[in-house]
């Protein structure tokens, strides 16, 4: 083969460099020469030519644009122009150093011109450097320059298709040259039968192990990958890291080793790394990945910090992926034998847990509606309160608390000084100073203003980068009970009330989200207003007046509505609870969609005139409308409940063996309770009154046992309730 000597002027030599060597290898170079800059898009910004953080200087890694490596110092007003002017900038190279360190990606390789006696003022055209007056020698890397770590990639038979090798690079005196952070600055090559190149495919790290494991971890760079593999995990990475792999190259890329398997993402900390972290996910699925899922660093973390930081640091590997399984993305696959029937609903079904028993559930997106100065934000203050609080038997939105945990209240229109007399109204003793668990609230007119949890981004619906950073926050609180967001319209920068298309995404994240979490999201909504004269009188008319599309309400597992009463009934409640009538006092409530099990019934609720909150006074409404006789056997049914729960002999509802009217009839007449039951008629007439008791939260009915079914009767604060019930035989 004739060898062609490149062209003998400067120019020659970069114009060649720049067209024939990969865009994608020019790209790692940029990133080798300043790990200090940051990439945005298609963008690459560091402070100077010389290497250090900023964005005055702005360079194009665009790899398709025709102005790639193309960029200008808005400082300085220096320009660049390729590759070659980068490396003589940031290296000090000529360009046939450029050309001899490029010579394997070039069809008419470098020849160098013969050997001239070196000058002082020749130094730059002869690969030396000119440091203080001195002719120094800069460092070349081949296949023979000494290397810190080799990574050897191989195929399913262990035999080498690549080797990667490690570099620190080193000044004149053989020094290690660090970053401003004191770490060592690297650089990698690839060789192939002691030639730089890349192999075409471009192959995964580790694959042996890959394909023996279900599971693997993706990470950044073979360094984690073998971090994580001498723990015993299956860990892999991509070749060049962030700077080969990109949109345009990803199809060089062999991504099948991963189909069949659950992927695990661990991305660098960084924005680059978490670029990549996304596009290698888009490859697991198109390669067939059976699930994946993005782990969320922790906030704690510096910039940069990865797996063989945390491996180094001691941090909890196993319970940091286990707090991350219920992120996981599965792909769908209808020849997958797990999604049969017989496959995926096996043993007891889970039992639906309650935030507010018999209400509103636990983990589940739900709207809360009703019309403006009703106290919508008073009763989801209080509903965090109690729930942060820890204390057992407290009443929200007509049923008891039943789940108690970590509370976040987001607010876009309520400032700190207002939020804080709120606090002050509903806990006038100062009882918060003791709360078992964390209640945050973020008064965002305090906090910079508000921000779009979803907006309408061209012709998609994006989450806001704003509630993104927290959000990846929340996702490391590990006793997250409830989200509340107030209000919805203040959050969602899309037209939810005519577009149902941005309904059903916003309604769609809050479903992630509460499956992401664990918690409970409830927010806040209008209902649209009545003309004067008329009034709501069911759940349904109710539900129907939820601002907005049916994709809203359609979108939640739970919808709760309040609702103020027709004033002519308002008035006779005032009358009938001895309290004074005032307009906006007197409100009804129910839940209006559920998706589950809920008690449906209406809620009767009175505004308090000294806190605003609207307190549920269903159970004394419902007696004043009934006879003595009735409102008496309900006292009776309780007490004879009460008895038996302390007594560690639990009755049923209505079983044949342990019902409430067999343990009745069977039961000596010694207590006033069971004397007044005995003689209170029929056995449907005790089953009605049961019913009564449970539905105005008098007494309740709980699972024991380990049973899933919920069918012993308890009091609401006995040892049922506590957890501390002990059944007795007979006998």
């Amino acid at each position: 083969m004739k060898i062609l000597q490149m062209g003998n002027t400067s120019k020659d030599i970069a114009e060649r460099i720049s067209r024939e060597v990969p865009r994608s290898v020019q790209l790692q170079t940029l990133l080798e020469c300043y790990p200090e800059g940051v990439r945005r898009g298609k963008e690459f910004f560091i402070g100077s030519l010389r290497g250090e953080r900023g964005q005055s200087l702005r360079i194009n890694i665009d790899i398709s644009s025709p102005w790639f490596m193309n960029g200008k110092d808005f400082e300085s007003g220096d320009g660049i122009g390729g590759i070659c002017k980068i490396l003589k900038e940031s290296r000090g190279w000529t360009p046939r150093q450029c050309a001899e360190h490029f010579q394997t990606y070039m069809s008419q390789p470098y020849t160098p011109p013969p050997e001239n006696p070196v000058k002082p003022n020749m130094a730059a055209q002869n690969n030396l450097q000119v440091v203080n007056n001195d002719v120094k020698p800069k460092q070349q890397i081949t296949y023979s320059t000494p290397f810190e770590d080799e990574y050897t990639y191989v195929d399913a038979d262990g035999v080498e298709i690549v080797s990667v090798r490690k570099y620190f690079e080193r000044d004149e005196t053989g020094e290690i040259v660090r970053d401003s952070e004191g770490k060592p600055k690297k650089q990698f090559r690839q060789f192939m039968s002691g030639r730089q190149g890349v192999p075409e495919p471009r192959p995964l790290y580790n694959i042996p192990d890959i394909l023996a494991s279900d599971k693997v971890i993706w990470v950044e760079g073979e360094k984690c990958a073998d971090a994580l593999t001498a723990m015993g995990y299956a860990a892999t990475c991509t070749i060049g890291g962030a700077g080969m792999l990109t949109e345009n190259s990803a199809h060089k890329f062999d991504f099948s080793p991963l189909n069949g398997k659950n992927v695990i993402l661990w991305a660098d900390n960084d924005e680059a790394g978490k670029k990549l972290a996304k596009l290698v996910e888009i490859q697991a699925k198109n390669a067939g990945a059976k699930s994946t899922l993005m782990l969320q660093v922790p906030s704690n973390k510096p910039e940069k910090w990865d797996a063989a930081d945390a491996i180094e640091e001691g941090f909890d590997i196993n319970s940091f992926l286990q707090r991350n399984e219920n992120k996981v993305q599965k792909q769908i696959n209808l020849l997958d034998d797990s999604l049969l029937l017989n496959n995926m609903f096996v043993g007891s079904a889970p039992q639906q847990k309650f935030l507010i028993a018999d209400t509103i559930p636990l983990g589940v997106p739900t709207v809360f509606a009703a019309a403006g100065d009703s106290g919508k934000g008073m009763m989801t203050l209080d509903l965090a309160m109690k729930v942060a609080s820890g204390q057992r038997m407290q009443n929200a939105f007509g049923g008891l608390v039943s789940e108690f945990g970590d509370v976040i209240l987001l607010t876009a229109e309520d400032d700190k000084d207002e939020m804080h007399r709120r606090i002050a109204r509903l806990d006038p003793l100062g009882h918060r100073r003791d709360y078992a668990h964390n209640l945050r609230v973020l008064p965002l007119p305090n906090l910079g203003g508000v921000f779009p949890i979803m907006a309408k981004v061209d012709n998609s619906y994006e989450i806001g980068p704003d509630f993104a950073r927290i959000y990846e926050q929340m996702l490391e609180m590990e006793n997250l009970k409830l989200l509340i967001i107030d209000p919805l319209a203040s959050f969602v920068h899309a037209d939810v009330n005519a577009d149902p298309a941005a309904g059903a995404a916003f309604m769609g994240f809050l479903a992630q989200m509460a499956t992401e979490t664990g918690a409970t999201v409830i927010v806040n909504h209008h209902m649209a207003k009545i003309r004067e004269g008329e009034h709501i009188a069911t759940p349904e008319a109710a539900r129907n007046l939820i601002r907005g599309t049916s994709a809203i309400v359609d979108g939640v597992r739970c919808a709760f509505a309040v609702w103020a009463v027709e004033e002519g009934t308002a008035r006779q409640r005032c009358r009938d609870l001895g309290v004074e009538y005032s307009r906006n006092a007197i409100f009804d409530g129910a839940v209006v969609k559920s998706n589950g099990p809920a008690n449906r019934e209406i809620r009767h609720f009175v505004r308090d005139a000294n806190s605003g909150l609207l307190i549920d006074r269903t159970a004394d409404v419902v007696s004043l409308n009934m006879s003595t006789t009735a409102r008496d056997r309900l006292g009776h049914i309780v007490e004879f409940v009460r008895l038996r729960e302390y007594a560690g002999r639990a009755v049923t509802h209505d079983g044949a063996q342990d019902g409430l009217f067999v343990a009745v009839r069977d039961s000596e007449p010694t207590e006033p309770c069971i004397v007044a039951l005995k003689a209170s008629g029929s056995r449907s007439t005790l089953r009605d009154a049961i019913s009564k008791a449970c539905e105005l939260g008098m007494i309740r009915k709980y699972a024991l046992g380990g049973s899933r079914s919920e069918k012993w009767l308890g009091t609401m604060d006995g040892p049922m309730s506590l957890g501390e019930y002990e059944h007795v035989r007979a006998g």
